[in-house]
């Protein structure tokens, strides 16, 4: 069996998304070149992605 790994943007108090379901805030520099590393390398393993709108 196969490893599940989650990783989510989560803010102190619990939440999300803020009240009007934005998660901008989870980050909002694209050009974040530690960030960008960070993802993809998350995303670069063997495993599958697995993506949802709710979570």
């Amino acid at each position: 069996m196969g490893k599940l790994i989650v990783f989510n943007m989560l803010s102190l108090d619990g939440y999300f998304v803020d009240a009007q379901g934005d998660m901008s805030w989870a980050h909002a520099d694209p050009n974040d070149s530690e960030w960008n590393a960070f993802v993809s390398e998350n995303a670069s393993g063997a495993g599958t992605l697995l993506f949802g709108r709710v979570t």
